[in-house]
């Protein structure tokens, strides 16, 4: 009789559990796209009022082509399904708790806010009417149930893994030898040279990216900064009133470090070979170099702290195979030296936090000048930087400051604090005395205030474009006498801020942004909607990965900034035309192509894969309490707020996001890796505690 009541149950659930995943699957494939209405008269010829709107409805669910894939998706869903909504077992605490329905509501509704603006540019598919918001309910339930799906068990991985990590032992003396093959070449990679070994692998598996685009990845900014090292005119030197323009055009809208270091390797390359190609390869080469280096610097970290083997290889092999990360090793930018000492500040922080446990022996004096260095390198690579710096070491010294009041290790608590601190303000002081008394000296003018006015001057543009004729002369006025008001309404491009921007007067006066403000302010009160979805249109595509997402950074794209008629004049910049080269350029644009076309796979290539990944390991850290977690997701945080004030969507340029997608797979495995200080035998660490109770957690030593 027992066993068939519990038959009779296990059927239930299983044919739940199927109803389950099916509706997951029917809901999220709800198309929002207006329904043609010659596809509503198909079906009932004069249908009107509910009619109509209960058949548009249905006409957005999918047709019979994609039905199969709709009821094999659903299939695939229903186990993972029945774990997170139909299990009573003693694993259910872990499944409840705020994080695991916000974080999905989150996700849900940029899915569906987010198809709107890729489709329409606006939330007219979501707010257009009844039909619409009838659809866009229906999809927000499906992507609900399935993001929490999803975050329960991107939950439950990371506890095991954690719990793993607790339970063997750390360091590399007191890791048993595996007994395959296969583990013991692992152990000898990633446990006995976690730094040479994975960067040589780096380096083999990258070198077609290397040779293929030599001599390195162009784009617009490549060309301007080159152009402003050697005193030619350019874009960023044309539209500013230079301090000395007869001494220097340099200026501070690109960071004037990585000015000099692109256009000071271009001109060694003339000078020495009589080549700029020369010249740019070398600067590549040095950044290839630098890239590598903090990848397996961040590596050897990882191992330095016992983080797990496994966390450590899936990381390393997310950087090694997504051309993401091979692609930009070789793009002549800033951002890319930027995310490179963004990755060693971080690596340098947690090793930091780690050490003041153990009486400080553990961050010598290499690591405070890293440290340093890559504190200070992280604000002369980007402007704004200082944000993120500032951002990184006060979460490590409040955990100095709580380790010393706890009584751990006080020694090493106060080295770590003055450490900090010491760090804090030499960097502070040295962009201080850069931005106030040297570049001035040096006659390199200060970037342009438009460049933080992104958001309120696309909001303006997009009102112009909308209630142009509504707009009173004085209001004209305000807003001309700091944007050109006949130009922006056209210029407007929802993605992106730039031509918007390019007509602000550098001359416009404190008073003159005082007034345009207000007006800025009486126009939001009157079109709140409008200035939301200005808004909403320039940075959607960093929360959803959407249709007009693409890649800008190409061997094309290169050779069309290379003949850029502002940049030939003076120079002869070119791709190599050799056929091992030509055979490596395909070679790794396929690889790229690939991936970004796949279904899976395409998400690496997507800004908002490494978004929602910082939003959900945030989540994990405050819900486990994983305090140490602060050092890493703070500047990461500080990064994402910086960029979305920045003038592009995630759907025009991949690189804001970049220093982001570098420092994921470090964050993920340092949040698995052991809570203890290494060489500790698992049975003197603090265990990792799995919730017994709803909001239950157990905390983390920092």
């Amino acid at each position: 009789m027992e066993r068939q009541l519990a038959s009779k149950r296990d059927t239930r659930r299983t044919l739940c559990a199927c109803l389950l995943g099916l509706l997951c699957a029917l809901l999220v494939s709800v198309d929002l796209a207006p329904v043609p209405t010659k596809a509503v008269e198909a079906l009932w010829p004069h249908a009107t009022g509910a009619v109509y709107i209960a058949l548009e409805v249905l006409c957005s669910f999918p047709g019979r082509e994609d039905s199969l894939v709709v009821v094999a998706f659903g299939l695939l869903l229903a186990r993972p399904a029945a774990t997170v909504y139909l299990n009573r077992d003693a694993d259910r605490p872990r499944m409840r708790g705020a994080s695991t329905w916000v974080v999905p509501a989150l996700f849900a509704l940029a899915m569906v806010f987010g198809r709107s603006f890729d489709a329409s540019g606006s939330a007219e598919l979501v707010c257009g009417g009844i039909s619409e918001g009838i659809k866009a309910a229906l999809s927000f339930i499906g992507w609900l149930l399935l993001a929490r799906i999803g975050i329960v068990h991107l939950f439950r991985l990371l506890d095991r893994a954690r719990a793993a990590a607790d339970a063997e032992p750390t360091g590399c003396g007191t890791r048993p030898n595996p007994a395959s093959r296969a583990g013991r070449a692992a152990a000898f990679v990633f446990d006995r040279h976690p730094f040479a070994l994975p960067a040589a692998l780096l380096a083999l598996a990258w070198l077609p990216c290397l040779i293929g685009y030599a001599p390195g990845l162009f784009m617009w900014d490549t060309g301007t900064q080159i152009l402003q090292w050697f005193g030619y005119p350019n874009n960023a030197s044309s539209y500013l009133n230079l301090i000395d323009p007869g001494t220097t055009i340099l200026t501070q809208h690109h960071p004037p470090l990585t000015t000099a270091l692109i256009g000071s390797c271009v001109q060694l390359g003339m000078e020495l070979w009589g080549s700029e190609n020369t010249g740019a390869f070398l600067f590549t080469c040095l950044q290839f170099t630098a890239v590598i280096c903090s990848y397996a610097h961040a590596h050897a970290a990882l191992a330095r702290i016992g983080c797990p083997r496994a966390a450590r290889m899936a990381a390393f092999s997310f950087v090694l195979v997504v051309p993401v990360f091979s692609n930009y090793a070789v793009l002549i930018t800033k951002d890319v030296l930027f995310a490179a000492a963004l990755l060693l500040f971080v690596t340098q922080l947690v090793l930091l936090v780690r050490a003041q446990r153990t009486e400080g022996a553990a961050f010598g004096g290499r690591d405070i000048a890293l440290l340093a260095a890559s504190a200070l390198g992280i604000t002369l690579t980007r402007n704004g930087a200082l944000v993120i710096a500032v951002a990184g070491i006060v979460p490590a010294a409040i955990a100095c400051l709580r380790g010393r009041r706890r009584g751990e290790s006080r020694t090493g608590a106060r080295r770590g604090l003055r450490i900090a601190l010491g760090t804090l303000g030499a960097v502070v002081a040295v962009n201080v005395a850069l931005t106030g008394i040297v570049y001035p000296a040096l006659g390199i003018t200060p970037g342009s205030r438009r460049e933080v006015l992104s958001i309120p001057f696309q909001q303006t543009a997009r009102y112009v474009r909308e209630h142009e004729g509504e707009l009173s002369q004085e209001e004209r006025d305000a807003i001309g006498a700091v944007l050109d008001i006949d130009a922006i309404g056209d210029a407007y491009n929802p993605n992106k801020s730039d031509a918007v921007k390019n007509t602000f007067n550098e001359d416009a006066t404190a008073e003159d942004l005082a007034a345009y403000f207000r007006v800025w302010a009486s126009e939001f009160a009157r079109d709140p909607v409008c200035y939301l979805e200005a808004t909403a249109a320039n940075y959607y595509a960093y929360f959803y990965a959407g249709h007009a997402s693409g890649w800008s950074y190409t061997s094309d794209f290169s050779r069309e900034v290379m003949d850029w008629e502002m940049l030939t004049p003076y120079f002869s910049f070119s791709a190599p035309d050799h056929p091992v080269v030509r055979a490596l350029d395909g070679l790794c644009t396929l690889w790229r192509t690939a991936f970004q076309k796949l279904p899976l796979t395409t998400l690496t290539m997507q800004a908002a894969l490494y978004c929602w990944g910082l939003i959900a390991l945030t989540a994990y850290a405050a819900r486990t309490r994983l305090g140490r977690m602060g050092v890493v997701l703070a500047p990461m945080w500080a990064v994402l707020l910086i960029t979305l004030i920045g003038p592009c969507n995630a759907a025009t340029y991949f690189r804001y996001a970049y220093p982001l997608a570098v420092l994921a797979p470090f964050a993920f495995a340092y949040a698995v890796s052991g809570a203890c200080a290494p060489g500790m035998a698992p049975t003197d660490r603090p265990r990792a505690q799995v919730p017994q109770a709803p909001g239950a957690t157990a905390p983390d030593a920092v």
